[in-house]
């Protein structure tokens, strides 16, 4: 049992510098992809918190995990492509403003 506890000690530093690592980029890839898809966001703490505004909806978006949940709700999402995919499916599906006729 002495092996697998040396084993783990060993690996352990590698596994997580390579997950700080990924968050970051994840970090990083993101922020690109929310602004090349045309979406305004604010990014907080040094980018670890992204706030995401479209189609008058506001999400909590942390890109080091990819999780997600909109203001309002308590569902947890995770994925920076599906949440583009939702902020745009929305936008074609929002109600579009009709001004009143005068009759």
């Amino acid at each position: 049992m002495g092996d697998m506890g040396d084993y783990w000690r060993d690996v352990r530093p590698a596994m997580q510098e390579e997950s700080r690592q990924k968050r970051a980029s994840n970090r990083e890839s993101s922020a690109k992809m929310l602004a090349a898809a045309g979406i305004a966001f604010e990014a907080k703490n040094e980018g670890a918190h992204l706030i995401v505004m479209a189609n008058g909806r506001t999400v909590d978006f942390w890109p080091g995990t990819g999780l997600w949940i909109e203001r309002g709700t308590s569902r947890q999402k995770r994925g920076v492509r599906r949440l583009i995919a939702e902020l745009k499916n929305s936008a074609r599906t929002a109600p579009q403003h009709q001004p009143h006729s005068k009759e």
